[in-house]
């Protein structure tokens, strides 16, 4: 049931970012109290609490990515929700499956834009540049060329999670 659901609330969230360049706080809300009551069904107050360690957890380990530019505050605020609902381990293996695929399609976006040389010298200055200055700083080469619907990788991340046999919790 709880596979279900977060199937079809990761479709909404798509759909809203395909759509609006955004997820709604109000559609993050909506995931994080269903997420809650399910996990209140499932497992009473310790299953309430465990869901909302999880998603806490999950916020604190993907706010990097946000800090650095690579993915948008609603793109981590819907991990949260995977990690509300399913829990710490299945949140981050949707996670980096997400990574692969968003990875993957920015490859493939590079060698068809024949981009490949300067986005990787792009990319390896950047890193050196946080290296001299010792701190992390956003990546503006991301900035340039427009939007990435990050909902969409989450997505196929979480169903290749579900497709190789990853269980809730």
């Amino acid at each position: 049931m709880s596979e279900m659901y977060l199937a079809a609330y990761l479709a909404a969230a798509t759909a809203a970012d395909l759509k609006w360049q955004r997820i709604p706080n109000e559609l993050i809300l909506f995931g994080l109290l269903t997420g809650l009551a399910m996990r209140a069904e499932s497992g009473g107050v310790r299953g309430m609490l465990s869901g909302i360690l999880s998603g806490v957890i999950t916020i604190a380990v993907f706010y990097i990515f946000y800090m650095i530019g690579a993915v948008g505050a609603g793109d981590v605020k819907l991990l949260s929700v995977a990690g509300l609902t399913a829990g710490c381990t299945f949140a981050a293996y949707t996670a980096l499956y997400s990574l692969f695929a968003a990875g993957a399609a920015a490859l493939v976006f590079m060698v068809i834009k024949r981009q490949t040389h300067i986005r990787l010298y792009l990319l390896f200055s950047h890193i050196a540049d946080c290296i001299r200055q010792k701190k992390l700083i956003r990546y503006s080469a991301l900035e340039q060329e427009g939007y990435l619907h990050y909902a969409l990788y989450i997505s196929i991340g979480y169903l290749t999670a579900l497709t190789l046999g990853k269980e809730f919790r």
